[in-house]
């Protein structure tokens, strides 16, 4: 991980778009660690079951998630619908016209039924739809492959005329900037899951606990909500190679957007590090520390006792005085410059970064 010597600019959270993906290098997720994002991480799997209860429900719902996922989610959507409906026949149908609702509705009942015939009356085709039990004992993922305007509506139009007959529509969209009042993976997923499911797939690998800590949560910040994503990216080589390597995943990712997710982990991982080497030093060295105190900081403050000292007092008045053998030293220099970087939005170098998680063990 090469050290990033500029300040790094402060950065909204964002979510992979489908431009900054590799393709072509990503691995698929196998059926264990299918099985392990959708059944058993927590935000996913309430994802699952929601879109599922459409099925339970009789109704029509649109889901959202990652274009990456998406494969994945239907095969598991599909096995969970099947357990839970087993006289349900479930049907997956690709859309990606430019029609409107009547169009859409018209090329549907094209492919599941001939008999329907469109009621005019009807303000809407798909409450029509819905109350002619066109889907009656059928499941219906719709696939859609571009934005549509009327999604929304046309949920909520066959919504009005569900019944218990009416059978289910599970339209589910990858696109950019989703329609309201659709059900997101975003909104159901944290990024404790992600760092969960990331932490798992590095569990067999020759890191330490402590980096396998930091490599997962570093993963799940540049994979957002995406499994296949983290399982990409939570590897051994994330901590060892840096930005060369997630450039092989996200090619077209922006540096500032590495820079500020690797300086957050430092920060999260760090600085309870940096406090716990501090007391150590301060708990090792106390009568020496004592002996040169009390003392006026440079802007005044008056301490007294050596618990009040910070890194910055340590390396100050301890390395003038010559308290600290030189091994403590070396993790004093380290510990205080490490702070220091941190505090002005820099990032740590992977060989001080392995030192410090050293000490803290």
């Amino acid at each position: 991980m090469a050290k990033i010597n500029s300040r790094i600019s402060l950065l909204n959270s964002y979510t992979p778009n489908e431009n900054l993906i590799d393709f072509g290098n990503l691995q698929p997720l196998d059926e264990d660690e299918l099985s392990s994002w959708w059944r058993m991480v927590p935000g996913a799997r309430r994802f699952t079951n929601a879109a599922a209860e459409a099925v339970d429900k009789h109704c029509a719902v649109a889901a959202h998630l990652h274009k990456v996922d998406l494969e994945g989610f239907i095969q598991m959507l599909i096995e969970k619908i099947s357990r839970r409906h087993v006289s349900t026949n479930v049907e997956i149908f690709e859309y990606d016209e430019k029609g409107d609702m009547e169009d859409f509705v018209t090329t549907l009942t094209e492919k599941f039924s001939s008999n329907f015939l469109r009621d005019f009356v009807k303000d809407s085709p798909m409450t029509d739809l819905a109350e002619q039990n066109i889907f009656g004992g059928y499941a219906v993922i719709v696939k859609l492959k571009r934005k549509l305007k009327w999604l929304t509506s046309a949920v909520v139009d066959f919504n009005k005329g569900a019944n218990h007959s009416s059978g289910a529509i599970i339209f589910v969209t990858c696109e950019d900037n989703p329609p309201p009042n659709l059900i997101r993976l975003s909104d159901y997923l944290t990024p404790y899951d992600v760092q969960f499911f990331s932490l798992n797939l590095l569990e067999n690998s020759r890191l330490t606990n402590q980096e396998k800590l930091y490599t997962s949560t570093l993963a799940a910040k540049l994979a957002g909500q995406s499994a296949i994503l983290a399982k990409n990216l939570a590897k051994p080589e994330l901590l060892s190679e840096g930005a060369e390597f997630v450039k092989s995943i996200l090619p077209k990712l922006d540096n500032r957007i590495f820079s500020r997710a690797v300086w957050e982990c430092q920060v999260q991982f760090l600085l309870p590090t940096l406090e716990q080497l501090r007391g150590r030093l301060i708990e090792k060295n106390f009568v020496k520390l004592r002996n040169i105190l009390p003392v006026k900081d440079e802007f005044g403050k008056q301490i007294d006792d050596p618990w009040d000292m910070e890194l910055r007092h340590l390396h100050f008045y301890g390395g003038g005085a010559f308290i600290f053998h030189p091994n403590d030293w070396e993790i004093l220099e380290l510990a205080y410059h490490a702070r220091n970087e941190l505090s002005h939005l820099l990032t740590i170098d992977l060989q001080r970064l392995e030192k410090l998680f050293t000490f803290s063990d």
